[in-house]
């Protein structure tokens, strides 16, 4: 639609997938304090040093050998250009020797053809935005599997019937091109200043989700929630009154060319961005007035040829390994009890950035919200 340890680092900077996608995350938490943690926390304890009745982490012996006879396995919407599955699945083949099989779609394709396919299922797991979580529930689109993380995983980003869970998330920010734009602004309320008329790039509300995000993050701002849009939809109507908004729909080509000197998208396309263009004067701005978090959720399909394979790539999405290679696609990882290199964290905004961060809760009111913004638009862009 339209979301660690050092390490040989992957190249995120290959163009993004078609897709993506999100309607998301309630709960004001604080993600400074959270990467304030993640710095400060040693390397996981080993199994041998954990009490007698932990559950070690990691794939059971049986499960990997299960996993490997079956070779193989099949995903929609994981291209490698994506949060960096391409690095991850690469991890994943070097360790256990399965290969993977990719066919890239927009959310709404996938869920129409897993839907399809239910008599005969294709694909084994997927990914998508967590608006879509109750879709998966009451279609039955997905097989329970808790992965040994399960415990480290937030009760806003998993279902507690194991249906699905979120392993990454994004946070909704500004791309500044700081050579365009005098005064880099710093929250949602600035960008109603009248030095700002004509320099906002952002997609349409009635067609793509980030940009329905892109509402709800000044929602939040505003005092309102996934269940409550009409705060962002009346800020977006001032700034649209005062002529913020320049009509361009964002794209790298013309960031790179300098025609949007301020983007609102997602600090993972926001960092993908300027890490392409380190000539660039970009700015990386997380809202200090309040901004959104957009969870991306997996899940073994149900039905899925192969079941195991899929499994165990869900242990591997969240391991260490799994998360710190989403991380160097620059989204975040769900569980905070990973070590970071210093040299990858330096390319985030400095934690305290990140202390304005609202995480849904409802998401069957994310689901809902999309809806909301997307009429709501119609008569503001009337």
């Amino acid at each position: 639609m339209d979301p660690m340890g050092a390490v040989k680092r992957f190249n995120p900077g290959s163009k993004i997938s078609k897709r993506r996608r999100i309607k998301m995350s309630i709960k004001n938490v604080s993600f400074g304090l959270l990467m304030a943690f993640v710095l400060a926390v040693s390397p996981l304890t080993p199994v041998a040093a954990a009490p007698a009745a932990a559950a070690p982490k990691g794939a059971t012996t049986q499960l990997i050998q299960a996993a490997k006879s079956e070779g193989t396995i099949v995903s929609y919407g994981l291209p490698n250009s994506w949060v960096n599955y391409g690095g991850l699945l690469s991890g994943f083949n070097k360790e256990y020797g399965i290969t993977h099989k990719d066919t890239d779609m927009d959310s709404g394709t996938i869920i129409s053809t897993l839907i399809a396919e239910a008599s005969s299922p294709v694909a084994d797991t997927t990914d998508l935005g967590l608006a879509f979580a109750k879709l998966v529930e009451d279609k039955n689109l997905s097989k329970p599997y808790m992965n040994s993380y399960w415990a480290e995983i937030p009760g806003y980003a998993k279902d507690p019937k194991g249906r699905w869970s979120a392993a990454f998330y994004g946070v909704m920010g500004f791309l500044v091109n700081a050579d365009k734009v005098k005064n880099v602004p710093k929250t949602w309320d600035d960008l109603l200043k009248p030095e700002y008329k004509g320099t906002m790039c952002m997609k349409n509300p009635r067609s793509s989700a980030t940009a329905q995000m892109a509402v709800l993050a000044s929602a939040f701002a505003h005092g309102g929630s996934e269940t409550n849009v009409q705060p962002g939809l009346d800020f977006f109507k001032k700034m649209v009154d005062r002529g913020i908004p320049n009509g361009v729909s964002p794209s790298s080509a013309n960031i790179q060319k300098g025609e949007c000197p301020i983007t609102v998208q997602w600090d993972f396309e926001a960092l993908r961005n300027k890490d392409q263009n380190p000539n660039m004067n970009l700015k990386v701005v997380i809202p200090a007035d309040g901004t959104v978090a957009g969870l991306y959720i997996q899940f073994v399909t149900a039905g899925a040829p192969h079941a195991n394979a899929a499994k165990l790539l869900m242990e591997y999405e969240y391991s260490d390994k799994g998360q710190l290679a989403y991380v160097q696609g620059f989204v975040h990882p769900i569980r905070t009890n990973v070590k970071l290199p210093a040299d990858l964290l330096a390319k985030f905004p400095p934690a305290a950035a990140y202390k304005s961060v609202h995480f849904p809760k409802d998401y069957v009111g994310l689901d809902k919200a999309g809806s909301a913004i997307a009429d709501g638009w119609t008569l503001i862009a009337k």
